[in-house]
């Protein structure tokens, strides 16, 4: 049987386990979902190629409609597949626009460069990476 004194550190590690939850899954961002409705084509030169803390590889993307912040792939699946993306490469992509927070993000689905078509997502926007072999 449990004294007082165990009940309270039972107590106090559950409150501790129960907030590091909370901490965690509120710093997790939440993936927007390709939007089929919002698809559209960009051309443009990449002015930065950056790869988020989640591993995700974004291009910053100049248009003449302004600067898009291009969603691309996991790093690891792009070094898989041999695929590099560098500043001033002229690309043209076909993608969705979708919210995230305040910002928005434009989600890659195909992306040409030179005349090579690189696939990202299938045609209903599922990332083609899901289910890659690790």
């Amino acid at each position: 049987m449990l004294r007082p004194a165990s009940y309270r550190l039972v107590s106090v590690v559950a409150l501790i386990v129960l907030a590091m939850f909370v901490v965690l899954n509120a710093q997790t961002p939440s993936i927007p979902k390709y939007d089929k409705s919002s698809e559209a084509r960009v051309k443009g030169v990449i002015d930065d190629v950056k790869t988020g803390a989640d591993g995700i590889v974004h291009l910053a993307l100049n248009t003449d409609k302004g600067a898009l912040d291009v969603v691309i792939a996991p790093e690891k699946f792009l070094k898989e597949m041999e695929i590099t993306f560098a500043k001033g490469d002229a690309l043209e992509v076909l993608g969705s626009k979708v919210a995230a927070g305040e910002a928005s993000l434009f989600l890659a689905r195909e992306v040409t460069r030179n005349g090579e078509i690189m696939m990202m997502r299938d045609d209903s926007g599922k990332p083609v990476w899901v289910g890659w072999p690790k």
